[in-house]
């Protein structure tokens, strides 16, 4: 069963929650072993300084485990800082995997918007009718109705008024047709 983007980055985010929690104990355990290796030192100083054979022994025994627990600690906090979280090999099969289903959901918009393609070409039809009729509309009036009377160009104080110099012409506010020209040269070009 193919995962969904969403459970994919589900469980990257998880391993990488994993990854910053075992980044933070080890940090916690490497910030407790300064005091271990410093008090080490310190019982190391304090025998020399009574010539304690044993008490040497034990500190310098000590600060040996401490020092090498923190150069553990040390490698294994490198590890997980700097090494990746997954082999190669399925770091390329979840490269391929993402893009395989981000190809299919991006397949299945791409399906949506062509189904509504039929759609937009009626709207577009109906605009260019509308338009076509506005025009034949306008031109009854002018050529016949109002006998293209050189008056009817003015207002009442004797100013043009606007487009009619030339005639009269319907010229939508928002045209339709450069809207859905435009979408579907867009989809043509960048979908097919």
């Amino acid at each position: 069963m193919t995962q969904t983007l969403k459970e994919i980055s589900q469980k990257l985010e998880q391993l990488k929650e994993s990854n910053l929690q075992e980044i933070e104990k080890y940090q916690t355990e490497l910030e407790a072993i300064e005091p271990t290796i410093e008090k080490a030192r310190q019982d190391i100083i304090e025998a020399k300084k009574k010539v304690d054979a044993a008490a040497y022994d034990i500190a310098k025994r000590e600060l040996w485990t401490a020092t090498n627990t923190k150069e553990l600690l040390e490698d294994k906090l490198d590890e997980l800082q700097h090494q990746p979280l997954v082999t190669k090999e399925e770091y390329n099969k979840l490269v391929d995997e993402i893009k395989t289903v981000a190809d299919t959901e991006n397949d299945a918009i791409i399906k949506k918007v062509e189904d509504f393609f039929p759609e937009f070409e009626k709207l577009r039809e109906r605009h260019i009718e509308n338009y076509t009729l506005a025009n034949k509309v306008l031109a009854l009036l002018e050529n016949f109705i109002g006998r293209n009377t050189e008056d009817y160009k003015y207002d009442d104080d004797g100013h043009l008024l606007s487009g009619r110099y030339s005639g009269l012409e319907y010229t939508p506010k928002r045209s339709v047709v450069y809207l859905l020209d435009s979408l579907v040269e867009h989809y043509e070009r960048l979908v097919k």
